[in-house]
């Protein structure tokens, strides 16, 4: 039997997105106002859980007055998942944040069998994932993964990083706020590429400043009302909503039929997560290894049993990081874990968290789609770097073209149909991510191992 080796690469041989790092994992920024501001950055692009809440209350029937204290415990849960992934798990500069796979399964969940089993649901497939992660089994099927198939996820990971910024700019497509996105949009790209050190690397902060704060407070589009009347300081309760009228007796119910619901959510997750990693090593100019898929898993798992127990929705890889580490050059791990402790301030100080929700998110949009977008052709970079054959050319076409259209017949035409499927086939047709990583993963079976397609036959030149 085969040896483990924690260090194998998961392809044959390394794969780059083309993309230097200015300060790269292992390093810190020259002085603590740099590493503040990095982290700072990383905070604004990484801070969507009230988004994400605001979805799951929706999904799942609940009452808005659950809505602040989920915002609070979701911070919380993102600077721990994060600690926990970035000293423990893959060692990666990756946000771990509330996953929107997990929280449409765990919103069905709720809508069927209650608050309190979702929560059962939800510390049950974390622990899952947990052992999933340390047996080995997720970093397994690399062999299966070749770069074609991982490039293609990333591209698609970057064609989902722009539908979020784009859905960001036209949340409220009116005048003031499409101007806003307009100008966030253009002083990211003059400092990016007109500023010098500092103002170039963290320019998606200083953009999101000057034009999500100041020109927004100057207009009257920035609402100071909810950061003055918000607390400097609330202490988190372990299983906070233990107390609700609906909620029951007990911190948690296990359900098997609410367990199984909820991980289908996790799976979707966890395949996503296989590609985030492959982006972040990617844009970070690191080897992607075996143990990042293993370790990253098991952190990730060990991660949502935390958010359960605080009160949070569950975690994954955030890919929206790896579009800042693109952008910005900056990939220290460090900064990572300082933008983590941010998380954690956040969650304990509802005004900060309300001061960095009042930004308009046109603004954050704006500025959000240059990463977007660096994020997509990373993968496409990774793509090309295989050899050019009819048959890669096969793999990575089908599983773009499936990943970005299928969901879009999901929303559109298909609503009516795609309503009547079970739960976890309404995941995979609304998923991106997971309809990339299935389809890339089976057409390079179908033609590698079945039909035995090599590499020799090259596309002839037209």
């Amino acid at each position: 039997m085969r040896k483990y080796d924690p260090e194998a690469l998961v392809f044959e041989k390394t794969e780059s997105a083309g993309i230097k790092p200015h300060i790269r994992i292992d390093e810190r920024p020259k002085g603590i106002w740099q590493t503040v501001l990095y982290a700072l950055q990383v905070t604004v692009v990484d801070f969507t859980p009230f988004i994400w809440v605001a979805m799951f209350v929706s999904i799942s029937g609940l009452p808005d007055t659950v809505l602040p204290i989920m915002i609070s415990t979701s911070f919380l849960a993102m600077g721990v998942g994060t600690l926990i992934q970035t000293i423990w798990g893959n060692r990666l500069p990756i946000v771990q944040g509330p996953s929107t796979s997990v929280l449409t399964a765990m919103g069905t969940v709720t809508a069927s069998f209650g608050f309190s089993a979702m929560w059962g649901a939800v510390i049950v497939g974390g622990i899952l994932e947990f052992f999933l992660g340390i047996s080995r089994l997720v970093g397994a099927i690399r062999k299966f993964i070749p770069p074609v198939v991982t490039g293609s996820v990333v591209a698609a990971i970057g064609f989902v990083a722009t539908k979020i910024a784009v859905t960001w700019i036209f949340t409220n497509p009116n005048a003031l706020n499409l101007s806003l996105a307009l100008l966030g949009f253009l002083v990211a790209l003059i400092l990016k590429f007109k500023g010098k050190g500092v103002l170039s690397h963290g320019f998606i902060l200083f953009a999101t400043v000057i034009v999500g704060v100041v020109l927004a407070s100057a207009v009257g589009a920035f609402d100071w009302e909810r950061v003055h009347a918000a607390p400097w300081f609330s202490i988190p309760k372990l299983f906070p909503f233990k107390d609700m009228a609906d909620y029951g007796p007990k911190p948690l119910t296990i359900g098997l039929a609410a367990v199984i619901g909820g991980f289908v959510g996790y799976i979707g997750s966890i395949l996503e997560s296989v590609g985030d990693y492959a982006a972040t090593t990617a844009v970070s100019d690191e080897d992607y290894k075996v143990k990042h898929i293993n370790r990253g898993i098991a952190a990730e798992g060990a991660g949502c049993v935390a958010a359960g127990v605080l009160g949070g929705l569950p975690l994954t890889s955030y890919t929206q990081n790896a579009g800042v580490i693109a952008a910005t050059g900056i990939a220290s791990r460090f900064v990572t874990q300082i933008a983590a402790v941010f998380f954690l301030l956040y969650g304990l100080s509802p005004k900060l968290a309300v001061l960095l929700s009042a930004i308009p998110r046109s603004v954050l949009g704006g500025v959000f789609l240059i990463t977007a977008n660096l994020i997509m052709f990373s993968g496409i970079d990774m793509i090309l770097s295989e050899t050019r054959s009819l048959k890669n050319n096969m793999i990575a076409g089908i599983t773009l073209g499936t990943s970005v259209m299928v969901p879009f017949y999901a929303e559109t035409g298909g609503a009516a149909f795609v309503a009547t499927l079970g739960p976890f086939m309404r995941m995979f047709m609304g998923s991106n991510i997971f309809i990339a990583v299935f389809v890339g993963i089976f057409m390079n079976l179908l033609l590698t191992y079945v039909l035995k397609v090599g590499n020799n036959n090259k596309e002839k030149e037209k």
